[in-house]
């Protein structure tokens, strides 16, 4: 489980993936999109297709097999 949907949480699942991890992974974000690039939101919030911010296609995700929540929340982490 991953709890959010930036950008650090996506190169943790990309990172498991790569080094061999065939677990379930999956990332929750309170966002109702896939995780996009934050610094554009400065420079183009009033202008284009936040769609096209996507760090990574839906299809990669999908592809790695990495489960993704959007628009929910972690109320607490039972760390044991």
């Amino acid at each position: 489980m991953i709890v959010g949907g930036g950008a650090a949480g996506l190169n943790c699942a990309e990172t498991l993936r790569q080094s061999g991890y065939t677990g379930q992974i999956t990332m929750i974000s309170r966002e109702d999109m896939v995780p996009y690039d934050r610094t554009l939101l400065t420079k183009a919030v009033t202008v284009g297709d936040p769609s096209k911010w996507a760090l990574r296609p839906e299809s990669f995700l999908k592809d790695a097999d990495i489960d993704f929540k959007l628009k929910s929340r972690v109320y607490s982490v039972n760390a044991e």
